[in-house]
């Protein structure tokens, strides 16, 4: 596929920051959040990811209403999620009492015979920035928070990995993946996590990320 034969070709020259990005630090340091063996929703049993390093698109979760198959991206997120409740009802929005204010989160997973990461990206009106718009694809390329869980048996480690782009559709349309789409693959011999984005069949500047599993 061109699209993706592009998110290689730039993967591989990629050395820092990427050029047009809001985000100029290097990326990313991997800080570690918690180490809990114990409250964390576990991952549903999959069964082992084939060809880690294919490129894949990222599925999405609507946050809002927890349920058994989101519960492990609301357990990463659970405390930015309370975070933007606490936003809401600050503002005198008490539409979600019930449930969470709106929130969603992308995501990639990779299950292997030792452990599962899991890549994902909270998008929340009030924790991301915009980067882009493209009318001609209907879609906001956003600028969210981004996380790394890593799962070996009952014990997760959580790490922050700055922000990454995520994907939404304009105001009552939805996203055409074969004119836009996130995709996430995973570097076994250099042990880190690659994320793309193509929009009209280019891609996005900026979008480009290399997430090491292992801390310098």
């Amino acid at each position: 596929m061109a699209d993706l034969a592009a998110i290689g070709r730039r993967d591989s020259e990629y050395r820092g920051p990427p050029h047009g990005s809001a985000r100029r630090h290097r990326m990313p340091v991997l800080i570690a959040l918690a180490l809990n063996p114990v409250n964390t929703a576990p991952l549903l049993a999959q069964t082992l990811t084939p060809d880690p390093g294919a490129w894949r698109p990222l599925a999405y979760s609507d946050l809002q209403r927890p349920t058994p198959r989101n519960a492990t991206y609301a357990d990463i997120w659970k405390d930015q999620l309370d975070a933007n409740n606490e936003a809401y009802r600050a503002r005198g929005d008490r539409r979600f009492v019930d449930g969470n204010a709106p929130a969603t989160a992308a995501h990639f997973v990779i299950w292997s015979e030792q452990r599962s990461v899991v890549l994902t990206v909270l998008n929340t009106a009030l924790g991301c920035s915009p980067k882009l718009r493209d009318a001609k694809a209907q879609v906001l390329v956003k600028l969210c928070p981004m996380r790394i869980a890593i799962y070996n048996g009952i014990r997760v480690e959580t790490l922050d990995a700055g922000r990454g782009c995520y994907l939404e559709p304009e105001a009552n349309s939805t996203i055409n993946p074969s004119v836009a789409a996130a995709y996430g693959a995973y570097d076994v011999g250099a042990r880190r996590l690659k994320l793309g984005m193509v929009v009209n069949h280019r891609v996005v500047d900026g979008c480009s990320f290399n997430i090491p599993l292992v801390r310098p």
